[in-house]
């Protein structure tokens, strides 16, 4: 046998033998020129989306189902009475919901105001009055306040009637009459100071007006607490919140300095908000 001859043979068994000792699962023997497959691994993510892509009538039934718990559509009906059918893809904004409804045919987009939805509704869609108050006072637009946009303090007994139904702690601000006219929420001075207390906190609590000129001193005990505390800083306005039936001091909401305003006050409002909300959750979980 030649040289040549013999380093072939030798070449050929070594490659005879490479692939026999390869353990992939597609791997072919020279010997036997077979396949060998290993079992599939469900684990494994192509092996996986090979399993799922097989048809089978249990699995087009459970994916039927659950197409149809996804796309179930709600009706939603408004204080105002109208009714929407088929609701669909319904996006939170702090002061509405945004909704698709109707037929297939004939699908529209709506927009409806938390204002005009009943409380369940407003719950289910994560409604928050602060954020809502924050978003218009953002807006900055242009208002007339007077008296008569919150209880006065002669009117005490109605206003602990509105908070006990509706379950709201009862915010008393201090005011001077000057503060009373055109004003906006985010500007300086007390007029503005003013629009912004208001604007932010008039839907989450129940509102009553102090006047400074002669009525600090005909205010509940707590309230009193709140007005004199030390974060009132000697400005107004100024706010003492407390329970439905003034009898438990929550938070004194201060101004926020002489020159402060609408961003200013946001950021001292926002921890007292905070304030609020766990006063709240400590009452629902006590009872």
């Amino acid at each position: 046998m030649s040289i040549t001859n013999y380093n072939s043979q030798i070449k050929n068994r070594r490659l005879a033998g490479k692939y026999r000792r390869r353990d992939s699962g597609f791997a072919l023997d020279t010997a036997s020129r077979r396949r060998k497959v290993r079992p599939m691994n469900l684990t494994h993510p192509i092996h996986l989306a090979t399993r799922l892509a097989a048809p089978s009538c249990g699995r087009l039934l459970f994916l039927a189902v659950l197409a149809a718990v996804t796309c179930r559509a709600d009706d939603i009906t408004t204080l105002d009475g109208k009714k929407y059918q088929d609701v669909t893809d319904v996006k939170k904004q702090p002061d509405a919901i945004v909704f698709s409804c109707g037929a297939s045919n004939a699908v529209r987009r709506v927009r409806v105001l938390f204002s005009n939805l009943p409380d369940d509704l407003a719950k289910k869609y994560n409604y928050d009055p602060y954020e809502e108050g924050f978003y218009v006072a953002r807006q900055n637009r242009a208002m007339v306040m007077g008296l008569n946009r919150a209880f006065r303090l002669a009117d005490l007994d109605a206003a602990r009637k509105k908070a006990k139904a509706e379950k709201k702690p009862i915010g008393f601000i201090m005011v001077w009459d000057s503060f009373f006219g055109q004003v906006q929420p985010m500007g300086q001075g007390g007029g503005n100071a003013l629009a912004g207390f208001y604007t932010v906190f008039n839907k989450a609590l129940v509102l009553v007006f102090v006047r400074h000129e002669n009525e600090l001193d005909k205010v509940p005990d707590a309230v009193k607490k709140g007005f004199s505390g030390p974060d009132e800083g000697g400005w107004a306005p100024n706010m003492a919140v407390v329970n439905e039936d003034c009898t438990e001091f929550i938070c004194e909401i201060p101004l926020g300095g002489e020159k402060s305003n609408g961003m200013t006050r946001e950021q001292v409002f926002k921890p007292k908000i905070a304030e609020i909300k766990k006063y709240q959750e400590s009452r629902k979980t006590s009872k």
